[in-house]
């Protein structure tokens, strides 16, 4: 009996695992539920072998007879085979909760309000949930108002003077440059339940990359960073790169706010598309940096060579961000306030602009 209810419970449970395949939370549930049978099954088998080894002791030691042996192994058998019975059936409801779920889902289509288990307003070109929390209840927007994960960026790099923030002409050093960056965030709402105002703390790390126009290249001596023509053959590709270690804050205001009810209180519905505008501020201190140089000397070997920046370049950034975002698309301005150039650097744009997009956020 004990077998043949497994096999019905596994019967049950093996459709589940193909609606599971598209479902992380029916997926976790049905690891749970087997999970409970599993350990219901393998603790009462280890109770029943006890006994069993115990019965066969008396009997080795001439205690019982055979008779008396083969009774009592049955008696223990359908002691246990009771008694999971009895533990399996208490579990039961919880598979068929799952089973109507899948069943709801697959015949009637999953419910808008199921779609997504995390908030749509996170402003990504690529939302992916690395271990998307189970909510409870589904329909409480309380449960959309924060969200905690990575966000990883991109954006075009573009150096100019301290009074031009976008001064993009020909005359300048240095090329547009690429800079990227990965944020540890969380967001939260201010004020009330139906504020449509959110603010954003984060732990990121930036990297930017510079190259120099026109084949030249970045170099130093013992006072000064430069930029120079390259003397040791065919240049195949050079640039300055630095790294940051970032502390960004940001708030954010939600231009097109829609509200839901829920159990006499309202909320701002956090799982709507929204236009979103932000504004913040960061600050950011140097972990890294090098010259690195790609070139092909007079004899024709290639040469690839690092070097550490000493001179020129500031420990740390300060800066302001706008953004402005629309569902899934998130695009932004940065501006550092402070210089990237020291003043012993022959650079003339010494201040870093950028404009990008968010690429993927990763939420847990």
């Amino acid at each position: 009996m004990k077998t043949i209810k497994l096999v019905l419970i596994a019967f049950m449970v093996l459709p589940l695992g193909f609606w599971a395949q598209e479902n992380p939370i029916l997926k976790k549930q049905i690891r749970n539920y087997t999970q409970k049978i599993d350990s219901i099954v393998s603790a009462e088998k280890k109770l029943m072998n006890a006994e069993l080894d115990e019965v066969e002791k008396r009997f080795s030691d001439n205690q019982i007879s055979e008779t008396e042996k083969q009774n009592l192994n049955k008696e223990i058998a359908q002691k246990y085979e009771k008694s999971i019975n009895e533990k399996v059936n208490v579990e039961k409801s919880m598979l068929e909760d799952i089973t109507q779920t899948a069943v709801n889902d697959a015949v009637f289509g999953t419910p808008k309000n199921k779609e997504k288990y995390f908030r749509s307003s996170r402003n990504a070109i690529l939302e992916l949930g690395y271990d998307m929390k189970e909510i409870k209840d589904p329909e409480d927007p309380k449960n959309y108002l924060s969200s905690f994960g990575y966000v990883f960026n991109i954006s075009l790099l573009n150096h100019t003077s301290e009074k031009a923030l976008f001064d993009f002409g020909n005359h300048r050093q240095l090329k547009t440059g690429i800079s990227g960056g990965m944020t540890i965030r969380y967001e939260g709402q201010l004020g009330k339940y139906t504020s449509p105002v959110f603010y954003r703390l984060g732990l990121g790390w930036r990297v930017d990359e510079m190259e120099v126009r026109n084949s030249k290249v970045f170099a130093q001596d013992e006072h000064r960073l430069f930029i120079t023509d390259f003397p040791h053959g065919e240049l195949k590709y050079a640039s300055l790169r630095t790294d940051y270690i970032m502390l960004p804050a940001e708030v954010i205001f939600v231009l097109n706010p829609k509200y839901k009810s829920y159990q006499g209180r309202d909320y701002i519905d956090n799982t709507k598309k929204q236009f979103r505008i932000g504004l913040g501020l960061y600050g950011g201190v140097k972990i890294n940096d090098w010259i690195f140089t790609e070139y092909k000397n007079n004899l024709g070997n290639e040469i690839r060579s690092f070097e550490s920046v000493s001179p020129g370049l500031n420990g740390a950034v300060f800066g302001g961000k706008l953004s402005f975002g629309y569902s899934w698309f998130n695009i932004y301005v940065t501006r550092d306030f402070t210089p990237v150039f020291k003043e012993n650097a022959d650079v003339r744009n010494k201040y870093a602009t950028q404009i990008g997009v968010d690429i993927i956020a990763l939420t847990f």
